[in-house]
């Protein structure tokens, strides 16, 4: 089944955010991972981005970049009027004039272009995708915005993404968002099995206001479990998130889940 998604985990007794989450406006809206970047075996990834102003007023409106392994120090400001949308299919170059991975913070703000504005409603739409090698087509992967205000993580787990049908042609990666704007988080990246150990699929420090994803491999069960546990010692944070990306090594066809935040039993 080609088409088997990241399982979340966490059906556990202590789950501290719904598995669903409803699709909602919100003032400050979280992109998780986007990009205008190259990728393995002739793929180019860029972000399919769509931003639309659903509030009755216009609205400013702050992107922030957070890129990978860097803090963030870019921020710019667009206006949209009421009940209007902006879309660009290579959204980081095109619209942020940048490149590489990252993750984007879209921020509703007053007419000073700093001050959140609690009265915007903004709605995202996001998916990354790439010209399929050989073809004529396309491939992508989309992965939900989420709004900021319900960020609160203290550990957080998904299943690997390999292909049921041949776990070995496809590459399983794992992002992690740190969004706190003072302190980086280390962070440990774990492939539990049955015999109650586990073995670490990564380490990472992601610097304040910043993100990072790294590779678990190919060829990990469609039922392993990954398991992202916080292990900072000084100005730890819950202000984080994490997602799971799986590549089909040959095509760049990809699918992605946040992994889901909860308390290990």
């Amino acid at each position: 089944m080609k088409k088997l998604l990241i399982a979340l985990l966490f059906i556990a007794s202590t789950v501290s955010a719904s598995v669903v989450v409803p699709t909602t406006s919100a003032s400050q809206v979280l992109i998780p991972a986007a990009g205008s970047t190259p990728g393995a075996n002739g793929t180019f990834f860029k972000s399919d981005i769509t931003i639309v102003n659903l509030s009755t007023h216009d609205q400013d409106i702050s992107l922030r970049w957070l890129p990978q392994g860097a803090s963030a120090t870019s921020t710019m400001l667009i206006h949209l009027a009421s009940q209007h949308a902006i879309r660009s299919s290579d959204f980081v170059r095109e619209i942020l004039a940048q490149q590489g991975l990252g993750s984007i913070v879209v921020t509703a703000v007053t007419a000073n272009g700093t001050t959140p504005d609690s009265t915007g409603a903004l709605y995202v739409q996001s998916r990354i995708w790439t010209p399929q090698p050989g073809s004529s087509g396309t491939t992508s992967q989309s992965l939900p915005a989420v709004p900021v205000s319900s960020v609160n993580t203290q550990i957080a787990a998904l299943f690997a993404a390999g292909g049921a049908d041949n776990p070995s042609n496809y590459r399983s990666n794992v992002g992690i968002v740190n969004l706190d704007p003072i302190n980086a988080q280390t962070f440990l990246i774990l492939l539990p099995n049955p015999a109650g150990g586990a073995t670490v699929g990564a380490q990472v420090t992601i610097p304040p206001n910043s993100m990072d994803q790294v590779s678990v491999g190919s060829g990990l069960s469609p039922t392993q479990e990954i398991l992202i546990q916080n292990i900072t010692t000084v100005g730890r944070t819950n202000s984080w998130l994490a997602y799971g990306s799986s590549v089909d090594n040959v095509t760049g066809d990809a699918w992605s889940e946040l992994a889901v935040a909860g308390t290990a039993q």
